[in-house]
């Protein structure tokens, strides 16, 4: 948990920042302006500031950096602005700002910077101002995990109370907990909550997207080296399980590590010490592990490609992440929160447009209801996001998705569900194609007028221009 100081004069934007940053487990203190900034500072002690850079029409978020600097130089702060400029990025950060975030901003980006700062400020006490110290960016290959508003996992359905109530019974301990899902679930923000109701909360969060390491570089990123371990190892750097020290290490898609790392984790798990490539010598570290998955992991060790024993170690508390289409009632609370985010209070769903929502598949879960409605907002000529524009860029099938019955089965929908999403993608290509021309987009499709009209009345009732 940290002390954190938000300066935005934008209301609603100060509400969706501080709630999000208060269910991330950390105390925060609002200003509407620099000069009730000014007046926190030196009241109250802060870990990070949080600060927009346009305020009162000017760039008064530098000087809510030069005030942080000369009152409390141990604060990192974090500037914030939605008019991004490279000369302001480079002002920011010669007058002291650790970063530099564009809006609008994710939870994800945003809990990635603020856990940076901490493990910065961190490093400079534990180092006291070692050369060798590093930035640790962990965010910097993370994926867009569903983001259910950016604050928490969202849901009053039964599946995502049961599943809430499991996270939080999990965090009374340090055993490891090991969240399996689809893509899209919200596996990391299951992850962030057992964090932040954990004894490690005032700790570091550090997420490890397996996936995104290259080969090769497994070792180096997770336990560290020494300098001169291989080409290119300049200085002595601390892995990422040594960088979670004291707080919770987060193995995203943990079924991507190679065999030889497995055994390598299953160690530290075991004996809760690390070797850093290229030393003789172990390091102690105090690191609770979280896992995510969306393979069967129990099939990949009959496989071979994953070990038993590392299996066992964490899978001692398995939670399922339930895929969207199973808890649909929860779909209005995600849409509206998820547009109130991004369009910081400014944009609206029509009850018929959330009425459609509920019915569609989503076979990619909470992360493509996102990115639907990102999509809806970039194109929405007024505040109101209706069914007309949700016809518009509404793709059945997830792009990407294979299209074979394993998927099918694996993804818990229906031959009647697949078939109505492929055959609303090539509908939605064909319009497109043809700019919307129903008769030119029959055409392309080998159907009739009559036919095309009626399949995109059926998907969209209330299309009174269909």
């Amino acid at each position: 948990m940290a002390e954190i100081l938000l300066v935005e004069d934008e209301a609603n934007a100060r509400k969706i920042l501080s709630l999000g940053l208060e269910l991330q487990g950390h105390r925060v203190c609002v200003c509407a302006s620099p000069g009730e900034a000014d007046r926190q500072l030196q009241t109250r002690t802060f870990d990070v500031v949080l600060t927009d850079l346009r305020m009162e029409n000017r760039d008064a978020g530098l000087e809510v950096i030069d005030m942080t600097r000369k009152q409390q130089p141990q604060a990192r702060v974090l500037l914030l602005t939605a008019y991004a400029s490279a000369d302001t990025a480079v002002a920011a950060m010669k007058q002291g700002a650790f970063d530099y975030l564009t809006k609008p901003v994710s939870s994800e980006e945003l809990a990635s910077a603020v856990e940076r700062a901490l493990f910065d400020a961190a490093s400079d006490n534990n180092e006291s101002g070692r050369s060798s110290k590093r930035k640790f960016d962990p965010g910097s290959e993370q994926p867009s995990v569903a983001t259910a508003a950016g604050e928490m996992l969202m849901g009053e359905s039964e599946p995502m109370q049961r599943v809430r109530d499991r996270l939080k019974r999990s965090a009374n301990s340090d055993f490891t907990v090991l969240i399996s899902g689809e893509s899209g679930t919200g596996k990391e923000l299951a992850a962030r909550m057992v964090h932040a109701y954990s004894n490690r909360a005032k700790g570091v969060f550090i997420p490890v997207h397996c996936g995104a390491i290259p080969d090769g570089l497994f070792e180096s990123e997770l336990f560290g080296h020494r300098r001169g371990a291989f080409t290119g190892a300049e200085f002595d750097r601390a892995g990422l399980i040594e960088s979670a020290n004291g707080g919770t290490l987060f193995l995203d898609e943990v079924g991507e590590l190679p065999l030889s790392v497995q055994v390598k984790l299953l160690r530290v798990l075991q004996d809760k010490r690390v070797r850093r490539v290229g030393e003789d010598r172990e390091h102690d570290v105090d690191v609770r592990v979280i896992a995510a998955t969306n393979r069967d992991l129990e099939a990949e060790v009959k496989r071979g490609n994953f070990r038993e024993d590392l299996f066992f170690r964490l899978n001692v508390v398995p939670v399922h992440m339930p895929p969207l289409r199973q808890h649909k009632e929860d779909i209005p609370l995600l849409a509206r929160a998820i547009v109130r985010q991004y369009s910081e209070g400014r944009s609206r769903l029509t009850d018929d447009c959330l009425h459609k929502l509920v019915s569609l598949p989503f076979m990619g879960n909470v992360r493509e209801l996102e990115n639907l409605l990102q999509r809806m907002l970039a194109l929405a000529e007024t505040s109101e996001l209706d069914i007309k524009l949700l016809a518009e860029v509404y793709s059945g099938v997830p792009a990407g998705s294979d299209v074979s019955l394993d998927s099918m089965q694996k993804q818990e929908g229906d031959l009647d569900t697949w078939v109505a999403g492929i055959e609303q993608q090539l509908i939605d290509e064909a319009l497109a194609r043809t700019g919307g021309n129903i008769t030119k987009a029959a055409k392309e499709l080998g159907i009739s007028f009559r036919s095309l009209r009626y399949r995109l009345k059926k998907t969209f009732p209330s299309n009174e221009e269909v």
